[in-house]
């Protein structure tokens, strides 16, 4: 006869299965504590900029729960600036958006000779003899490379999950060393279908700042953001007291803690603002930021999509837009192309629910 497992007490063992009972009645009271703070987002009062904009972006929100909103849209070179609680100048994290600007820094190295698509991660990352270390640069930013959305590794696992629960950053303490030993003992999927991989940007972004010497923030600053002007674009690695940024919610209005990101910053760990993000656009527009040749599309991702270096691309009958969106615990992205029509959209909100539908409508041109 087999007894059940016990943890010992005191007073004499207690079955396992009211320790998980009694954790999950504690998650739960988290759950329900956290959810009593929480109030539904409503747009904030105070519009910002072009007059125009704002109700053609107020148009576009039902069904978007959003608090501080900011938009910018490029046309011919001409950018014009909209918003409701925040201004261009206004910092958001862009979560996901951080993957696209990681694509332009690795079609820049490669027009330095620094890398090419075909160097293996293992080549410039210490990831010991895992298949990880064998996947292609090229293969990685394609989402083509096997990789899964995040490291196999329990207790990066067990560690994020209470954070999203809790609201708390769920990166917290990932450096690079760590997120290289986890990436180390993560096997490779095995069907070759794409599939969209946080851990792959990661790694990537890490190699071109291991091959460079330097860290991914600074690698950013020194060639991406630095040559366009772009200040107020940064990848801080860790939380600082100083910090000026105000916190975004979930979608259900709880505060969440913000996103800083160290190994993970190539995946999402960019702050920036609508005025930045609109000169990246420009330069993109006219061909004059570094790599701008991570957007053409070079592999398909699934049905809709093509994918660059991270870059996605998606042709409908009213035309063909390329894009990146992104997501954190408090924040939601969207910037857009459509190069042939000479136009850009950028969408930042302080609140975790997509603004997809509103930077599509926008790049489309549906103004009022």
């Amino acid at each position: 006869m087999t007894e059940a497992l016990a943890v010992p007490t005191a007073d004499g063992p207690v079955p396992t299965a009211v320790v998980v009972a009694a954790v999950v009645l504690v998650l739960m009271a988290v759950v329900t504590a956290l959810a009593a703070r929480a109030r539904r987002p409503v747009l904030a009062a105070g519009m910002t900029g072009d007059v125009a904009l704002a109700a053609a972006v107020r148009d576009a929100l039902p069904g978007v729960r959003t608090h501080r909103l900011a938009v910018a849209l490029v046309e011919d070179g001409r950018v014009t600036f909209a918003g409701f609680g925040a201004d261009e100048r206004t910092e958001f994290e862009v979560g996901s958006v951080s993957k696209a600007m990681t694509g332009l820094l690795l079609a820049d190295a490669v027009d330095r000779g620094e890398v090419t698509l075909d160097d293996r991660l293992g080549d410039h990352l210490d990831l010991g003899g895992g298949d990880v270390a064998g996947v292609r640069l090229g293969d990685a930013a394609a989402h083509a490379g096997r990789l899964p959305r995040l490291p196999v590794d329990p207790g990066l696992l067990v560690r994020g999950t209470w954070a999203s629960v809790a609201g708390r950053n769920p990166y917290d303490g990932v450096d690079v060393a760590a997120l290289l030993t986890a990436a180390a003992r993560t096997p490779l999927a095995t069907t070759a279908t794409p599939q969209y991989s946080n851990l792959g940007a990661a790694l990537v972004g890490q190699a071109l700042a291991a091959r460079a010497g330097t860290t991914y923030a600074q690698l950013l600053a020194d060639r991406l953001t630095g040559p366009l002007g772009m200040t107020a674009t940064t990848a801080p690695a860790a939380a600082h007291a100083d910090d000026l940024m105000q916190t975004g919610t979930s979608r259900r209005g709880r505060p969440q803690e913000p996103w800083t990101m160290d190994g993970f910053a190539p995946a999402g760990g960019v702050r920036s603002t609508t005025a930045d993000l609109a000169v990246l656009l420009t330069a993109l527009l006219d061909g004059a930021a570094p790599g701008t040749w991570a957007l053409d599309p070079r592999a398909e991702l699934d049905a809709t999509e093509r994918v660059g270096l991270f870059w996605l691309t998606r042709s409908t009958e009213v035309g063909t837009t390329t894009w990146h969106n992104g997501m954190t615990g408090g924040f939601a992205s969207f910037v857009g192309l459509d190069r042939a029509a000479r136009r850009g959209v950028v969408v930042l909100s302080d609140v975790a629910s997509s603004v997809d539908a509103v930077g599509t409508r926008l790049l489309a041109g549906e103004r009022v």
